[in-house]
């Protein structure tokens, strides 16, 4: 599977001549995120990644809004799947994947 084509997609589908994708990764910026926030419409969701780095006992804890992805909510849910299937990966080679407290009870990550 690489970059979100499902396997069992591409199976149920008549045969097609294959064709080639170039993927340039030239432009890529790789960024870190230990925040996240979602926003939505019925034509698009919104993924909002941001970086928590304060000091701890600060008064006002700074998030640095870094990246803003935009995708149509059938891509998300294509996202999410393939998501589901990293982390139980991930969790099937190295344990259960524990969530602080305050991660459980926070929908917005």
């Amino acid at each position: 599977m690489i970059f979100g084509e499902e396997e069992s997609a591409s199976q149920n589908r008549p045969q097609q001549p294959q064709q080639q994708l170039r993927v340039d990764v030239s432009r890529m910026d790789t960024i870190y995120a230990n925040f996240f926030a979602l926003a939505g419409s019925p034509e698009e969701l919104t993924l909002y990644l941001a970086t928590n780095s304060s000091i701890p006992g600060a008064t006002e804890p700074i998030l640095t809004v870094t990246h803003r992805l935009m995708m149509l909510p059938s891509k998300a849910k294509q996202l999410m799947m393939l998501l589901q299937q990293a982390v139980k990966a991930h969790e099937d080679r190295f344990g259960p994947i524990e969530l602080a407290p305050q991660q459980r009870n926070n929908p917005k990550g």
